[in-house]
């Protein structure tokens, strides 16, 4: 947190979903506060470089759809084996699912990356730390940790780990 600006509130901002009001409030606040302006002015040039690195993989790459779902497909065959079989989420299963979305999400970011994914979502769910994700609180997590996904991997990976986390 920066000057009472929540991490979920800069990604809001910067994903263009902040209410106006608050979106009102904090372009206020960087007129006048440098610190804050120049880590905007990073976090969204950062953002810039990721959607296009992630499009222009995504171009030199291309995928039939039959092959990306036949893809998709195998990949979370290979996570049913591994986790068990499609079903409620029980509390005991948390642990094994971070530890399965982690596994879904080093091929395509690395490992320590795909760590801080996990810690981030988590902060950015009513969870608020990796340590109490549970059940009850688990859809928002999945739902964080996709939209992270998604700028760091594209809307595939996205897809992926949203999948991977319903399992």
């Amino acid at each position: 947190m920066i000057h009472g600006i929540s991490d979920h509130e800069w990604m809001a901002y910067l994903d263009g979903e902040l209410e106006a009001k608050e979106r009102e409030r904090l372009e206020s606040h960087f007129i006048g506060c440098a610190i804050c302006w120049e880590f905007f002015d990073r976090l969204a040039r950062t953002t810039a470089r990721l959607d296009a690195a992630g499009k222009a993989t995504r171009h030199s790459v291309p995928l039939r759809d039959d092959e990306l779902q036949r893809s998709m497909g195998e990949v979370l065959a290979r996570i049913r084996g591994k986790t068990g079989t499609p079903g409620r989420l029980q509390p005991t299963d948390v642990r094994e699912r971070l530890d399965c979305l982690e596994r879904v999400m080093a091929p395509m970011c690395g490992t320590t990356t795909a760590t801080r994914a996990l810690r981030a979502a988590a902060q950015g769910s009513p969870a608020q730390s990796l340590e109490y994700v549970t059940a009850d609180n688990w859809t928002p997590f999945l739902s964080s940790l996709t939209s992270i996904a998604a700028v760091m991997c594209g809307e595939t990976g996205a897809h992926l780990v949203w999948e991977s986390g319903q399992l």
